[in-house]
């Protein structure tokens, strides 16, 4: 490697949407590490409380922590409103929070899991930008909103059927979105992830694990990562470095962009 980058977003006011664990808390903390206000979030009160206190100790910014199931527009709404009164106007959202339903052909599938799944992962990235990009133009912020999405998105085959409409949805939604906040100042951009660390990477591995006596979650893991061009998995770390580049003033002039942070996945 050569060269090397680092943040400071000190009087930021962040909002990370499903951010007690795995990639979404990973992002929080390198945005409390990089001295930001960061609101953590997911639906248990006691998870966003122990994550908000575990974090206040990486930088000079505050953490706090706001449950809301963002499912519902109501409580979305609540924690935008919440978030604000709290720590002033958001300058940055994340939008990480997503559900993956069970795999099962298209034909199969219940039309609960897709609207649970549309609701997660498509209209809660769209609500909370509206309301986030209402009070940025309101207080004359010219911020930063990035859509967590994933290859699967971009894939027209392979499984994965709802998750993957589900984040090809979201591609579409952070071009067009983008579009017009750019004409305010406000950057929407997307990170797309691949194979990386996770609670729910680690159920998939154990799952398939069960099913074969002669392998562990760990194996399934490390094929998934060897498997891909850079030989290993991606780690929360990874998608968080491309989310703190696409919100800092070194990518001042990008706009509508999915950054795929993933190994080469995107590739294959």
């Amino acid at each position: 490697m050569t060269g090397t980058a680092s943040y400071d977003f000190t009087d930021e006011t962040v909002l990370v949407t499903g951010s007690t664990s795995g990639i979404g808390r990973g992002i929080a903390e390198a945005f409390a590490t990089a001295d930001a206000n960061v609101i953590v979030n997911s639906r248990s009160e006691s998870d966003v409380q122990t994550t908000a206190t575990e974090l206040e100790t990486c930088g000079s910014g505050d953490v706090i922590g706001i449950a809301a199931d963002l499912s519902e527009p109501a409580e979305i709404a609540h924690l935008i409103e919440s978030a604000t009164e709290t720590l002033g106007t958001i300058t940055v959202l994340v939008n990480n929070a997503a559900v993956w339903p069970e795999e099962s052909s298209m034909v199969d599938a219940d039309l609960e899991d897709w609207d649970f799944t549309m609701a997660v992962n498509v209209r809660s990235q769209f609500y909370a930008a509206k309301l986030v990009a209402e009070e940025m133009l309101e207080n004359d912020v010219a911020g930063s909103i990035i859509n967590v999405t994933s290859q699967t998105g971009d894939r027209r085959t392979g499984g994965r059927g709802i998750y993957g409409v589900s984040n090809t949805a979201v591609n579409g939604l952070t071009w067009r979105m983008a579009h017009e906040l750019a004409q305010d100042g406000i950057r929407m951009n997307a990170v797309s992830t691949d194979v990386t660390e996770s609670r729910q990477l680690r159920y998939e591995a154990d799952q398939i694990a069960a099913e074969n006596p002669n392998q562990t979650g760990e194996d399934v893991l490390t094929e998934w990562g060897d498997a891909r061009p850079l030989g290993r998995l991606g780690q929360p770390r990874d998608i968080a470095d491309g989310v703190l580049f696409l919100c800092s003033d070194r990518a001042e002039y990008v706009v509508g962009t999915i950054l795929r942070v993933s190994g080469g996945g995107n590739l294959q």
